[in-house]
């Protein structure tokens, strides 16, 4: 298992079976990583899309589960999950792969995030097929906004297939904002 360090985190690739314990709210996946157990949130919405796609990718193509896997963040100093973050496949024809993320909330607008987004990128730009690293944010979710931009991604225009017709209903009065990071 590759796992990646910053100066505060570490970053855990998780494997099918501990994608499905980070779906439950009990000590198991913690257990399973031999960290310290704190209380962990995750919405319905998430958690039905990782049981939805994120397992489905990976046993679709184990061999890039790396590119669909959870990443958790655990902190160091607690040597608890701070939250988590991953890219939503291996890269595109055009080489683009999105990345996602979410904080707990004890630990958000502290540069946790920034962090990892920075080890993950920089990770992602060890594979030659990968030639930019694009996420999404909601326009109001400025935390976000500015941990991309910390990590030199800017604002750009993408299309992409239409969300799943209960995703867009929910999502119909949210303006999204699209971000790329280029190979350097």
């Amino acid at each position: 298992m590759k796992t990646l360090e910053t100066e505060r985190l570490r970053l855990i690739p998780l494997t099918l079976e501990q994608v499905e314990m980070f779906t439950h709210l009990d000590s198991r996946l913690e257990d399973s990583l031999g960290i310290s157990r704190a209380e962990r949130e995750l919405t319905l919405q998430y958690r039905d899309a990782i049981r939805k796609y994120t397992i489905n990718w990976m046993k679709e193509e184990p061999e890039n589960y790396l590119f669909a896997t959870i990443w958790v963040i655990v902190e160091k100093a607690s040597d608890t999950v701070a939250g988590d973050i991953g890219f939503k496949r291996k890269a595109d024809e055009n080489g683009y792969i999105e990345i996602g993320y979410s904080t707990q909330p004890k630990f958000r607008v502290q540069g946790y995030m920034t962090e990892a987004i920075g080890a993950m990128v920089n990770w992602a730009f060890t594979h030659p097929e990968v030639k930019a690293v694009i996420a999404e944010t909601r326009e109001d979710n400025i935390p976000s906004i500015k941990a991309l931009k910390k990590n030199g991604f800017y604002e750009f225009k993408y299309s992409k297939p239409p969300e799943p017709a209960h995703l867009a209903s929910m999502m119909s009065d949210v303006k999204m904002l699209w971000h790329i990071r280029d190979r350097d």
